[in-house]
């Protein structure tokens, strides 16, 4: 059988955080209000990681339909629309990169609402997301990163490199951009230009997860084997709840053919990531090498639900329809 899941697939450890603000105020979300103000205050936090979650729009609207205002999460990952008339009202926290979250704040008897947000990873195309920001970087840096995350989110990869590198030539130990360039030379599949990156921002960042699972996927696409175990081995060790990482640590050994431990990796990766239709694909590939057949056929059917035009949908069709009836046929004979 073909295997279907040797394919391009980058790295997603983060996306990109840049929004167009409908609003956007250049003030510290904390000043000073006056103590009968009527106000709607929280925090927004990243679900996976728990850290504040900064730069983040939020929306606030009124309950029957209009914007009243919109703002940035400050570096805490909190909030605070002050001044308000009574009434009802709904905030709205919908950044790229996230799964949109709402709720809704009541103001008809009570002074102040608190809110608090936990923001979930959406997979949106192989963009990186950055929750923190190296500091000492030059404005003129930091805003190269912020247009090449743009047109990488956009898939224009030669002009995400171009600021890329830019960012780098101004900020040489600007470990976000060298991330990201690196991401985007995955997604051009430019192993060694990528190889060449990440290496460069292990040694900015030794304890970062995600650029060393991003090695290890390097290192894969390379068919350096034992290299790329090692790196993922390592990089899960930081970062458990990684399912890029389980997930291409089971290519890996899929590509390997060791099945006893290509299938406990793909078992780890649907556990943090079940709604991830590729790792389906895999796990009915796993499972039908193991003569698995009713267990594969589920997996290949659920591949299709969550993808179902997919890339490799069509030849999922194809197997699912000869699977299922060799399975039928065999409960024919032993009836």
């Amino acid at each position: 059988m073909r295997s279907f899941c040797c394919y391009p697939l980058a790295f997603i450890f983060l996306l990109a955080l840049s929004s167009t603000l409908v609003a956007q105020r250049d003030r510290d979300t904390y000043s000073s209000a006056s103590a009968n103000s009527l106000e709607v205050v929280g925090q927004v936090r990243i679900a996976e990681s728990g850290l504040a979650a900064n730069r983040i729009p939020v929306r606030l609207e009124r309950f029957g339909g209009g914007v009243v205002d919109q703002i940035d999460t400050d570096s805490t990952g909190r909030f605070r629309f002050s001044n308000l008339s009574r009434g009802y009202y709904r905030v709205i926290v919908n950044a790229p990169g996230y799964k949109p979250v709402q709720q809704d704040a009541d103001l008809q008897v009570v002074f102040r609402a608190y809110l608090v947000f936990e923001l979930s990873v959406e997979r949106a195309g192989n963009v990186a997301l950055l929750d923190v920001i190296d500091a000492r970087a030059p404005i003129e840096a930091r805003e190269q990163l912020t247009r090449g995350r743009t047109a990488l989110g956009h898939k224009s990869y030669e002009e995400a490199i171009g600021h890329f590198q830019r960012a780098i030539v101004i900020y040489p130990e600007f470990y976000e951009a060298h991330l990201l360039l690196g991401t985007a030379y995955v997604d051009q599949r430019e192993w060694k230009k990528a190889e060449s990156i990440f290496q460069r921002a292990v040694e900015l960042k030794p304890g970062s997860a995600a650029a060393i699972l991003s090695l290890g996927e390097v290192y894969w696409r390379e068919q350096r084997f034992d290299e790329s175990e090692k790196a993922l081995l390592a990089g899960l060790k930081l970062d458990d709840k990684s399912w890029n990482g389980y997930f291409t640590l089971a290519r890996l050994y899929w590509d390997q053919q060791n099945i006893s431990k290509a299938g406990p990796a793909i078992g780890h990766t649907l556990q943090l990531k079940p709604d991830f239709a590729e790792a389906h694909l895999l796990a009915g590939n796993i499972l039908l090498k193991v003569n698995q057949q009713e267990r594969a056929l589920a997996e290949y059917n659920e591949y299709l639900r969550l993808d179902p035009k997919g890339e490799f949908a069509g030849p999922t069709r194809e197997l699912v329809e000869k699977l299922g009836k060799v399975i039928g046929d065999h409960k024919k004979s032993s009836n």
